[in-house]
């Protein structure tokens, strides 16, 4: 086991309200009667607990976006950890599992001291903007895709497990030595798991959340370290598609859910396992925090969800659309055309161009100078909404980098042929040859992105070949191949933004000028 100061990260959890109940979910969403909502005064001195802590703060749920004080949490978290609004999400997203990968999901950086974890739900695009001013690293996950979730529910008593393998293995287990220990309404606890069985079953609670709770070491975990008895995280127990929504428990705890009339249990969406039979379906254990998402192969968000798309346009003119806000009271995205108006075909152009991408309602987009897009919910925006005959100048409204400007030679014409990146790299390559420099999550994100856009042809480079030569089926390269090609290549760089600068140095090291980013 580990202390909680030696984590990445210490969570928050602020509710167990979701929007889904996943199998085997570690929060066990599904099983309570009741919804809980953490107080901002407890949130508060939660955060202030961390004072010190130099990891990263995670706001869970639950999903924490249905939290109703959600913007109001994300506001004090920025203000006690980051110090200052950040500069992600604002431009328009063609690609969110993309953008995903090499964004926002990027591990510590000096950005990333606030960290969200999010179903990508409709409460989501309710606080895009607050979110993205806030938390620099986010771990998003719909749940859509083939992860897995293993099994929690199932004592090791009833397994018949015996105490000396009982130790080394509690002592092992992958979620307290690779994720988290956690904050709830109740307190303290050094495992994230044993706090969400404590709000389950009624627990006594966790240590006070006081200024340096998290400086305990293992010896100190005497009196929370019943909860493991519970819990077959450790386990080599049975684990399920996430989006199953049943969970897998021994018998005796099914009792337990029983007794505390577990919805779940109540619509037959647990399966007991008998003990006698463990040898038959026991599997072994995840070693570390990520199998779970590699097994749906690093899928965020699905093609499918459209949660976070524009779900309201409304096409006005500058001359007329004070007045039928007021009257109209539109909910979303509003843009304003010039005066002389557009045509039809054009209009349409501009419709599947927002319908195509991800917008953030915090920002004003000028396209070619003269049609203007907002939303109505952006936080500097929606309080004078009521009162539209108020507004003189839209942009004194936003700060000057939030006011996004984009061209429809640049930009717009992607519509036609694709998404922007697509064209841009069958566009402008002036025939050199294409090379992926990076082979990581983000790397094989964009190999698979450019496949499903028809783009084969393109070989795959790395600083350095160790592990593994090919990914994806694609012979990996050195980078350092092509330093007598420096004028023969495109270079797209492939990587989390936290390694941009280390990679723009090794192509500049080699003499290649000719790269791209593509975030």
């Amino acid at each position: 086991m580990r202390s909680p100061k030696d984590m990445g990260i210490i969570e928050i959890d602020i509710t167990n309200a979701c929007v889904h109940q996943c199998a085997n979910c570690t929060r066990f969403c599904g099983h309570h009667e009741k919804t809980f909502f953490m107080s901002f005064d407890k949130f508060k001195e939660a955060v202030d607990s961390l004072e010190g802590f130099e990891g990263m703060i995670g706001v869970i749920g639950g999903e924490p976006t249905l939290h109703p004080e959600f913007e109001r949490f994300a506001d004090y978290i920025r203000e006690k950890r980051t110090h200052e609004k950040l500069n992600i999400s604002w431009g328009p997203i063609a690609d969110m599992q993309f953008h995903i990968t090499s964004t926002v999901d990027k591990g510590l950086t000096p950005q990333s001291r606030a960290v969200l974890l999010s179903t990508l739900s409709p409460s989501y695009y309710k606080h895009f903007e607050t979110i993205n001013d806030t938390f620099g690293y986010q771990l998003l996950n719909d749940h859509s895709s083939e992860s897995l979730h293993q099994a929690l529910l199932m004592s090791r008593k009833e397994l018949s497990i015996p105490d000396e393998e009982w130790i080394k293995k509690r002592d092992a287990c992958w979620i307290q030595n690779t994720w988290s220990a956690t904050i709830t309404p109740k307190g303290a606890f050094f495992c994230e798991v044993a706090g969400s069985l404590d709000m389950l079953l009624g627990g006594e609670g966790g240590w006070p959340v006081e200024p340096g709770w998290w400086k305990r070491e293992p010896a100190d975990f005497a009196d929370q370290l019943h909860w493991c008895e519970l819990c077959s995280g450790c386990l080599d127990v049975p684990k399920r598609l996430a989006h199953d929504e049943r969970d897998d428990v021994t018998p005796q705890m099914y009792e337990r859910l029983k007794d505390l009339h577990s919805p779940k249990v109540m619509s037959d969406r647990v399966v007991v396992r008998d003990p006698k039979e463990y040898e038959q379906y026991r599997d072994p254990t995840f070693e570390n925090g990520s199998e779970y998402i590699e097994a749906g192969e690093y899928i965020r968000m699905s093609s499918d969800n459209k949660s976070l798309y524009p779900k309201d346009i409304r096409f006005l003119t500058k001359e007329t659309w004070k007045n039928e806000i007021k009257d109209n009271k539109p909910k979303d995205w509003i843009i304003l055309f010039p005066d002389n108006d557009l045509n039809v075909e054009e209009k349409e152009f501009i419709r599947k161009y927002f319908e195509s991408r991800i917008w953030n309602p915090g920002c004003l987009y000028i396209i070619d100078d003269d049609i203007v897009a907002f939303n109505v919910i952006g936080r500097s925006i929606r309080d004078v909404m009521s009162f539209p005959s108020c507004i003189k100048d839209l942009r004194s409204y936003y700060s000057k980098d939030k006011i996004i400007h984009l061209s429809t030679q640049d930009e717009l014409v992607a519509v036609i042929g694709g998404d922007s990146e697509t064209v841009l790299l069958r566009g402008n390559r002036e025939n050199k040859r294409l090379v992926i420099y990076g082979a990581g999550n983000v790397g094989r994100t964009t190999i698979k992105y450019l496949n499903e856009k028809g783009i084969t042809d393109f070989d795959v480079a790395v600083t350095r070949i160790e592990d593994t030569s090919d990914v994806l089926g694609y012979k990996l390269h050195e980078i350092d191949e092509y330093k007598d090609k420096v004028d023969d290549v495109l270079v797209i760089i492939a990587v989390g933004k936290w390694l941009f600068d280390e990679v723009v140095s090794k192509l500049k090291e080699i003499g290649i000028t000719n790269y791209r980013y593509l975030a």
